[in-house]
């Protein structure tokens, strides 16, 4: 038998019972594996000549393995996904590699790398980034650092296409010993793609001569690669420095591509860092007693707010200076230009509580406290609870200085059923012959005299309405009342000029 009619045997014992035909055991009884052998053919070398080394791999990794006589599952990719999504079920994100290795989960992560694939793969695949490191920018990509990002967004804003890095040609392995290795980026230059590798001091938590020595690997191997562009991490951060490294490249173009307001402002190798590091700034304006961002003498603890209660705010003013350009153009974009004029004391303070307190039957701390218990707050007396509750610490010696200072007695909040929320009704409407919506208005009007209790009932049934039922239309139909109407009062003619100009009311 030659090697040829040998060879078409085998693709008929294939085409007959598929892969398993040309497994060891299955050429081995057939009579053909010592033929094959004897002519130097191995298994792998025939499974090559007949074209079907994909279909083979997939069909040797779906079979059991036999480990000291138990039969054992082998790793696939659907199976590692399926797996880490049961772990994502059971503890609400995909924890580190290093949780699985230390709750028995070993061979999950072997079999990630082993099937070379990698964790943010992974994450990709359960559709999980809540404890990804990975640093996202501004087209979508993520990346494996900050500087990686800020050179990504400096190139989406030229409009310069580019992606992840690719892996390294088997040769690294060859040449350097080492399993394998990412370029970290590639850009589409003039005449071509251009490999790029961000150099770093010390990243990732490995040692400084391992790193060191992996980078000479690379640097080594891509001596002879024209097409190679290293960038040491700092000038991933500097639009001038990039603009200078890059032009031999893409030439100078001037940004165009802008998705946000604030990317004419702020330069696009900090777009990454600092759209996050906007809202961090906006939640600490709103705790402030004006709503304002402070000063960077007030986050640094400096001159008169040197003795301020609370922490010091160092690194983040540095980060202010060095990625949005300073508190001045911070409080531009925060649409805080102008800073307040408002002067706060024990007495402005104390006037302020006293007035959302009369205006929601609840304390500043309680309608803080609702919303982090799940309530619905709406953000804009979210916001003012907090600024109260910051002015109140700072001026009035706390909430219960000031409750004691104002008489105010806050009643512990019961929770709201639909059952209590019907009964609170049915008292009311019963009592005033008026809606809880209609009982605050004449209050806050003086229409009506309504004692302090009452108020407060109708203000927590307004709010626990919106929770439980679709609206007050809901619970009135439930407890049958009808809305009683109201006379309005009649239009002045100088208002009804007003409305009336460019007004597209048709009543006649």
């Amino acid at each position: 038998m030659t090697d040829g009619e040998l060879l078409a045997h085998c693709r008929t014992l294939y085409e007959a019972e598929g892969p398993a035909a040309l497994t060891f055991q299955a050429l081995k009884a057939a009579g053909v594996y010592y033929p094959l052998y004897e002519r130097g053919i191995r298994q792998a070398d025939l499974i090559a000549r007949l074209g079907i080394e994909d279909t083979y791999k997939a069909h040797k990794t779906a079979q059991p393995l036999q480990r000291n006589g138990k039969i054992l599952q082998r790793w696939t990719w659907d199976r590692v996904v399926e797996e880490a999504r049961q772990i994502v079920a059971t503890q609400g994100n995909l924890p580190p590699a290093a949780w699985f290795q230390q709750n028995g989960h070993q061979s999950l992560v072997q079999a990630v790398y082993y099937l070379d694939r990698s964790w943010e793969a992974l994450r990709d695949a359960v559709g999980d980034f809540i404890t990804s490191t990975f640093v996202e920018s501004r087209n979508g990509i993520r990346w494996r650092s900050h500087p990686e990002a800020s050179l990504s967004n400096f190139l989406y804003t030229r409009g310069i296409e580019h992606r992840r890095g690719d892996r390294y040609p088997d040769t690294y392995a060859e040449e350097t010993g080492r399993a394998y290795g990412f370029y970290d980026l590639h850009f589409l230059a003039r005449d071509g793609w251009i490999d790029v590798e961000v150099w770093g001091e010390n990243p990732g938590g490995h040692g400084e001569a391992n790193y060191q020595a992996k980078r000479s690997g690379k640097e080594a191997f891509n001596a002879r690669n024209s097409r190679f562009l290293g960038i040491e991490f700092r000038d991933c951060y500097d639009e001038a420095r990039l603009s200078s490294i890059l032009a031999p490249f893409i030439g100078t173009v001037i940004p165009y591509v802008f998705d946000r307001p604030t990317d004419r402002i702020i330069h696009s190798t900090h777009w990454s860092n600092s759209d996050e590091l906007l809202e961090h700034c906006r939640a600490l304006a709103s705790e402030m007693p004006d709503g304002k961002f402070p000063t960077e003498e007030w986050l640094r603890k400096r001159g008169k707010w040197a003795d301020r209660p609370g922490p010091a705010y160092n690194t983040l003013s540095v980060y202010i200076k060095t990625w949005i350009g300073g508190v001045r153009q911070l409080r531009d974009i925060l649409g805080q230009a102008e800073a307040s004029t408002t002067i706060w004391d024990r007495a402005a303070a104390l006037a302020a509580w006293k007035a959302f307190w009369a205006k929601h039957g609840l304390t500043p701390s309680q309608v803080r406290g609702a919303a982090r218990g799940g309530e619905a707050v709406d953000d804009a007396t979210l916001r003012e609870a907090g600024r109260l509750v910051s002015a109140i610490v700072k001026y009035a010696d706390g909430a219960d200085a000031a409750n004691s200072a104002l008489g105010i007695v806050p009643v512990t909040r019961k929770k709201w059923t639909r059952e209590t929320i019907l009964e609170g009704y049915e008292r009311l409407t019963r009592a005033y012959g008026a809606t809880p919506s209609q009982i605050v208005h004449d209050r806050r009007t003086g229409r009506a005299v309504i004692p302090d209790d009452d108020y407060r009932l109708a203000c927590q049934l307004i709010d626990a309405t919106k929770r439980e039922f679709s609206g007050s239309a809901e619970v009135l139909r439930l407890i049958g009342f009808q809305t009683p109407s109201r006379k309005r009062k009649p239009r002045t003619k100088s208002a009804t000029v007003k409305s009336g100009a460019g007004s597209n009311d048709t009543r006649s």
